[in-house]
């Protein structure tokens, strides 16, 4: 059975896949079940029982369903003592004391209703607002709300079910920060001792705050064992810090620094990686990565890219991915902009390169870009529908061995724009002028070279609507499309940032084959195209639509770029595109191109989605002729009782090879979570694989210990 053939039969069969099993996000606990005490500014203190007993020296002796509240803390109980003067409460049976931070049961407690204080003995309790529970030989609570815990337990699994707990020999619970601290703290795990810290805080909210993260681990033929504990530092509300040092058997110890910042006009991150690399003989190896975007005035901005890499093999041997792999280069940039609304916009750009990918010649390298100024203006009105508008730019092209020049480029254009409800038409008369000075050329070539070109486009459209018996809204629009630029001999033009993009529908409509300003197509051609449109009547969701088109040449064109033929004329290819939202929870996408010539298809990019609260399934299909064929299955599953499966695997059909492998397992519970991978994936551009085993235990509400999966997939894929 072929790749083709089988793909559709897996999406059929999980489709028909029964009910899985639903794990609670976190655990129930018993006193869950009582509603919640409401906050009362009520000074009063609330007595109420079945029979009270009063002496003259103002104590009460209270029995038989009692109940005491004062301001947002409560008692219940069957026998407890209060006295007036002491403003004290002493309960010497079982009792219930909430407040909107804890729930204590205890055998006996006392409490100091002026200071705000109080000790349980003989305690449980549970905090609400984390599903959490514990016990404990003696609570104390100050007036802030802390609970300072002796010979206590902490979890958050369900009574009667200690999968995992937290014991020490005390507990501090202090609610305004948020924050848990053990001390001779033990982590046991069915039973089982798997940590043990003199000091130890967790966390009992949801706020940032400085502190260990969860360590991850695991192992791949590149580093072996790979360990790695982020230490996080919430230095201030607008910037952090994470500290990750991170320890590799094969390798040694490498310490990454990342921090970001959020600023009133900007944003932005740094980060640093080291690593005296052992299987190199020490030699050192290092990254450095910083990221600005901001504002400099309301109207000028600017945009930062730096990186740089000690050795093109860095991210082969740990970067731990297929995509890290098969960077090619790092980017160096500076980008300002200023922005005239409806006006103008101004851009100046400084951009470098630097070459990691060992299997590219100088000659493949991107030009530097020392600098880029660029304008673009337009008129804010039109008269009879048209405007007056216009480009200009210069850039330096610089690079190693190889042509170098600047080139400035002037494009002043009248567009004519005219839309209403039922059709709409544009039309647009440009002027380009291009000139190049040249350094590095051939003997005898020129080094001064210009260009001068004239060009016009028009573009008519329309659109129909119509309503069927199911009450669905049906759009047709077609569309027509005229480029007209004359042959101007283009051969001795440089080729510094222009290349032919794929053909697609954009394709149809763009007013110049190639991207960049090197090269500008002559054309005679018409384009046309329909799209159809079907909304849900009810929601107003686009259920289906579906895009074709077809580009005709009444001549072929002359310019090319270096040892690329230049297109036939005639008809070229069909293209098109499907959107279908077969069900709720199922799409399909279509990219593809016909050719009518071999009556086959030249590029196809298919993929088949189906996506619940719990589960996602993605089979997805690319094929270029004589380029590539490949498929890409995704899924995430619950299976039964807890068990999960994810898996992600990258074919290539034609190399007959698995590009990136992934299985895993994933066991579930309410306060607890297992997870085992095996990995086999591309780890460099010569095609060497490398292979890594993942484990992960997850402690929920206090800790997460391994190496996950999530970050090979999609994001919203995997939780």
């Amino acid at each position: 059975m072929s790749v083709r053939t089988a793909l559709p039969l897996l999406a059929a069969s999980l489709l028909a896949c029964p009910g899985a099993y639903a794990v609670e996000a976190a655990c129930v606990q018993l006193d869950e079940t009582i509603p919640q005490i409401e906050p009362s500014d009520d000074p009063r203190l609330l007595l109420d029982a079945d029979r009270v007993d009063l002496d003259v020296d103002g104590r009460s002796e209270l029995e038989g369903s009692v109940r005491l509240r004062f301001g947002d803390r409560e008692f219940t109980t069957e026998k407890l003592s209060y006295d007036e003067r002491e403003r004290r409460v002493e309960v010497g049976a079982p009792s219930v004391f909430r407040n909107g931070d804890l729930t204590i049961r205890s055998q006996s407690a006392d409490f100091d209703l002026d200071a705000e204080t109080g000790r349980f003995d003989g305690a449980s309790f549970v905090l609400p607002e984390r599903a959490a529970r514990g016990e404990s030989g003696r609570i104390e609570l100050d007036a802030e709300g802390t609970a300072r815990l002796d010979a206590a337990r902490y979890t958050t699994c369900a009574p009667q079910s200690d999968a995992w707990y937290l014991e020490a020999g005390s507990i501090r619970l202090d609610h305004d920060e948020g924050l848990g601290t053990a001390r001779n703290a033990r982590l046991r795990f069915f039973g089982v001792p798997i940590l043990y810290a003199p000091w130890f805080q967790f966390p009992i909210d949801d706020r940032r705050r400085t502190g260990l993260l969860f360590p991850t681990f695991g192992e791949s033929s590149k580093t072996g064992f790979d360990v790695r504990q982020p230490v996080y530092f919430n230095l201030a509300p607008n910037y952090d810090a994470t500290l990750t040092p991170r320890y590799m058997s094969e390798r040694g110890l490498q310490l990454d620094t990342d921090g970001r910042y959020l600023l009133r006009r900007s944003e932005g991150r740094v980060g640093y990686e080291v690593l005296e690399d052992r299987e190199l003989d020490d030699e050192t190896r290092a990254y450095t990565e910083i990221e600005h975007r901001g504002l400099l005035t309301r109207q000028l901005g600017v945009d930062i890219r730096y990186a740089d890499v000690s050795d093109p093999a860095y991210f082969e041997d740990l970067g731990g991915s297929i995509d890290l792999s098969s960077i090619t280069h790092l980017e160096r940039s500076a980008r300002f902009t200023y922005n005239a609304p409806a006006s103008y916009t101004v851009q100046a750009l400084f951009q470098d390169y630097q070459t990691i990918a060992s299997n590219l010649e100088p000659v493949d390298d991107p030009y530097r870009r020392l600098p880029q100024l660029r304008i673009d203006a337009i008129t804010r009105n039109a008269i009879l529908d048209t405007r007056l508008g216009g480009s200009a730019e210069y850039v330096n092209f610089v690079r190693s061995d190889s042509i170098e020049g600047q080139r400035f480029d002037l494009h002043p254009y009248l567009r004519m724009e005219k839309d209403r409800v039922a059709w709409f038409v544009k039309s647009q008369l440009d002027f380009r002028y291009t000139t190049y000075e040249l350094t590095g050329t051939e003997p005898g070539r020129n080094q001064q070279v210009d260009r001068a070109l004239p060009q016009f486009s028009a573009e008519y459209g329309l659109r129909f609507e119509r309503v069927t018996r199911s009450g669905a809204l049906q759009t047709l629009e077609p569309r027509l499309f005229y480029l007209y630029i004359p042959y101007e001999n283009q051969d001795d033009v440089p080729v510094f940032d222009s290349g032919e993009p794929d053909f697609d529908l954009t394709q149809l409509f763009a007013r110049n084959r190639f991207s960049g300003e090197d090269r500008i197509s002559d054309a005679n051609q018409f384009a046309g195209a329909v799209t159809v449109r079907q909304l849900d009547p009810d929601s107003g969701v686009v259920r289906a639509s579906a895009s074709f088109g077809q580009l005709f040449r009444f001549q072929t064109p002359r310019v090319r770029l270096p040892d690329e033929p230049a297109p036939d004329r005639g008809a070229t290819d069909f293209i098109g595109i499907v959107d279908y939202r077969l069900l709720d929870n199922w799409t399909l996408r279509l990219d593809t191109q016909w050719s009518p010539e071999s009556a086959d298809f030249t590029r196809t990019s298919a993929a088949v989605r189906f996506r619940t609260e719990r589960r996602y399934l993605e089979v997805a299909y690319r094929f270029r002729e004589d380029l590539l064929e490949q498929t890409d299955l995704l899924l995430s599953t619950p299976l039964a009782a807890g068990f999960s499966l994810l898996g992600r695997w990258r074919y290539s059909v034609r190399d007959d090879n698995s590009l990136d492998a992934l299985a895993g397992v994933r066991y579930e519970t309410c306060c607890w979570a297992v997870a085992t991978s095996y990995r086999r994936y591309v780890a460099d551009t010569q095609g060497r694989f490398n292979t890594g085993v993942y484990l992960q235990l997850e402690l929920k509400g206090l800790a997460r210990l391994g190496s996950g999966v999530s970050n090979l997939f999609p994001a919203g894929v995997v939780e």
